[in-house]
């Protein structure tokens, strides 16, 4: 039993008696960069299924994109080194559902 942790027990009191009646188990939350995660992870499959169903004609909405961004990226040339900036964001339906579905996936875990 040494070295073992455990969450903490919260009691449900009950008032007709003014007893403790059965331990509550407290939900601890994941941290913020796992949810980052997830969706990173989600964003990416659904990417692949977008590409791996663009090819059918009844599913090729699925893989029309809209992409906004910076382009062409930003360069500063402060002659001892050379700063390049720029992102462009590719967004389709089939990359918002794989997102909804990592969100729902980390919610019920």
């Amino acid at each position: 039993m040494t070295g073992e942790r455990f969450a903490p027990l919260l009691f449900y009191v009950d008032s007709r008696w003014g007893c403790q009646v059965a331990p509550v188990a407290k939900k601890t939350r994941e941290p913020w960069w796992v949810l980052v995660v997830i969706v990173i992870a989600g964003a990416m499959l659904g990417s692949v299924f977008a590409d791996a169903v663009g090819q059918f004609t009844y599913l090729a909405p699925l893989g029309h994109s809209v992409a906004f961004g910076v382009d062409p990226p930003v360069t500063l040339d402060l002659r001892v080194f050379t700063v390049t900036l720029g992102f462009t964001v590719r967004l389709n339906l089939a990359i918002v559902a794989g997102i909804i579905v990592a969100i729902y996936v980390f919610r019920v875990l």
